[in-house]
This record gives structure tokens, C-alpha cells and sequence, in this order.
């Protein structure tokens, strides 16, 4: 598929997500209403593979903020909710077939050896952590439509809600916890020239070489936050003084960076900035981006 898709380089990034999603997923995840409990960390690889290659970011740049670029949930999740969706056809299924016998006889098991883990025990239990423990209890849903909805929002929520702990917990995202939030970002369809888009990506995502990211790959022991300073200005060089405040690129800066954003910069700005889904702005933002970036590659790798 991706062969393919360099051929047909107007495809937006959600057709082929939804090309990934159609062609891909099902041959990754199939039959996963029976083994989807397990984690599959080798399948999630693939798939963040496949969206860090659409962001044009390194390999080891951090998957929840994949995640939140995209507005993605990770494939174990989309698993859960398939097996919840078997579980309510096996409830209505004759009770003469034999996925309905080979249920039945887990459930007894679950009942009469509770320490004893199979497919039915780990969907009780999943059931008890979302807060259905009624629906497994009595082995009815109602409204299967409603049912189904309320499973796929606290899942969703639950995603949501780890990924935004991870992130406050992570010393990589220092500065993209200040720009997130969990949807597909309104730049991966605006900035339709792939390197202009790549750019915008690998500055949101730290996947790129700023001191601020490169001082922490020394080894043995990274290099500490405020030595990582900007060889022209003497002071941190992170985002922020990328964008608003180097002196290096102030002729850049005047030409795409509106008068407002440059005049007295603060953070606040720069989270309005990288925020904004004005189509004039976020072309502007990219532009800088790109063309900062091969100055600065320019003078530091000549």
C-alpha cells in the first residue's frame, strides 16, 4: 500500500488513514473478537509505524503524541470494543450453535473456577472495570444501540484520559502537553506540501534537532536542560525561542510571522499560534518552519 501511495501523492492524510483503516487493520486484527485481549504490541508497532511514516517524524519519537496528532486510539482499544460487539451476538445467538455452547461452557468454568482466566472471565472483568458489571451479571444489554454507544464513549474517554496522564508524566513533553489536544490536527490537511507539512509535524512532536531535544541523546548522561543553548543567542534554545524569539531568523520571521505574535512573545501566543485553524496563518507557520529549519541546518552542518 504504500508503494502505492507514493504514486498518488494528492491523497489527503485522512483517506489514507482511511486506507489504512479499510485495507490493513482488518488483516491485523482478524478474528481479535476471540485472542483480542492480548496486547499485540507488534501489531500497534505496525501501525505506528505507518502514521509516524504519514507525519514524515523519526522512529523513536513518542507514540502518544502520534496518537494525539492524529486523534487516533491505538488498536487495543478498537479491539475491546469488536469483542463487546461479539459478546452482545453471542447473547442473541441460538443457544443450539456452537459459539453459543462453547460460551456457555466458559462461563460455567468462569463461575466454578474463578482463578482460572479465559475468554469469558477476562470479558467479565473488562465489563467490571468500564462499570457493566449489570450487563454481565444478568447477560442482558436493552437497547443494544445505546449499550454499544455508552461502551464506545468510556473507552474513548479512558484512552483520552491515560494518554493526557502520560503526557504530564513525560519529560519529552514539555512542550507538546502546552500545544495538545486530541484530535487530527487541523495543519495535516491545510499544509498540503509534504515538506512544509513535515516540518510543522517534526517541531510539534520533538522530532527534531533543537538543543532542547538533541542535548538529551548524549551519553552517557544527557546534557542538562539549561546548558542545551542556542549557539547565537546564548539561552535556551527550544521551540518557543525558535519560533519568536532568535535573532538568526528575524528576517523569516518578519515576513510569515504576523506583528502581533512577535511583538512581546509569550507563550500564551505561541500556544494561540500552533492552535490556530486559520488557513493564511497555519501556510505562514509552515513556511517559517521549513525554511528556519534549513537555515539553521545551513550554518550548523556546512
Amino acid at each position: 500500500m504504500n508503494k502505492y501511495l507514493y504514486k498518488f501523492t494528492d491523497i489527503s492524510i485522512k483517506h489514507k488513514l482511511d486506507l489504512f483503516d479499510k485495507l490493513i487493520s482488518p488483516i491485523l486484527n482478524y478474528a481479535s473478537q476471540v485472542w483480542g485481549f492480548a496486547q499485540g504490541n507488534s501489531i500497534e508497532r505496525i501501525h505506528l509505524q505507518f502514521c509516524k511514516r504519514l507525519l514524515g517524524i523519526k522512529k523513536n519519537t513518542q507514540n502518544d503524541f502520534i496518537y494525539g496528532e492524529l486523534g487516533r486510539l491505538n488498536f487495543q482499544t478498537i479491539r475491546y470494543f469488536n469483542i463487546v460487539k461479539y459478546w452482545i451476538k453471542l447473547l442473541h445467538t441460538d443457544k443450539n450453535k456452537y459459539n453459543r455452547k462453547v460460551y456457555n461452557m466458559l462461563k460455567l468454568d468462569t463461575d466454578l473456577y474463578p482463578n482460572k482466566p479465559n475468554w469469558c472471565s477476562l470479558l467479565k472483568s473488562f465489563l467490571c472495570n468500564l462499570g457493566f458489571y449489570d450487563a454481565w451479571f444478568f447477560q442482558d444489554i436493552g437497547n443494544v444501540d445505546i449499550f454499544l454507544s455508552c461502551v464506545k464513549q468510556r473507552l474513548n474517554d479512558n484512552f483520552i484520559q491515560n494518554w493526557n496522564s502520560r503526557l504530564a508524566n513525560s519529560s519529552r513533553a514539555l512542550f507538546y502537553r502546552n500545544i495538545s489536544n486530541f484530535r487530527f490536527q487541523p495543519y495535516l490537511n491545510i499544509l498540503n506540501i509534504t515538506k512544509f507539512r513535515y516540518s510543522m509535524a517534526r517541531l510539534r512532536v520533538s522530532s527534531h534537532r533543537l538543543h532542547i531535544e538533541t542535548g538529551r541523546w548524549n551519553k552517557p548522561r544527557s546534557t542538562p536542560i539549561n546548558e542545551r543553548v542556542c549557539t547565537n543567542c546564548h539561552i535556551l534554545e527550544d521551540e518557543f525561542h525558535f519560533i519568536l524569539e532568535c535573532t538568526l531568523y528575524s528576517e523569516l520571521r518578519n515576513i510569515y510571522i504576523p506583528t502581533y505574535f512577535r511583538n512581546n512573545p509569550s507563550m500564551f501566543k505561541l500556544i494561540e499560534l500552533f492552535n490556530t485553524e486559520n488557513r493564511a496563518l497555519v501556510i505562514k507557520l509552515g513556511t517559517y518552519i521549513q525554511k528556519a529549519f534549513e537555515f539553521r541546518n545551513a550554518l550548523m552542518y556546512a
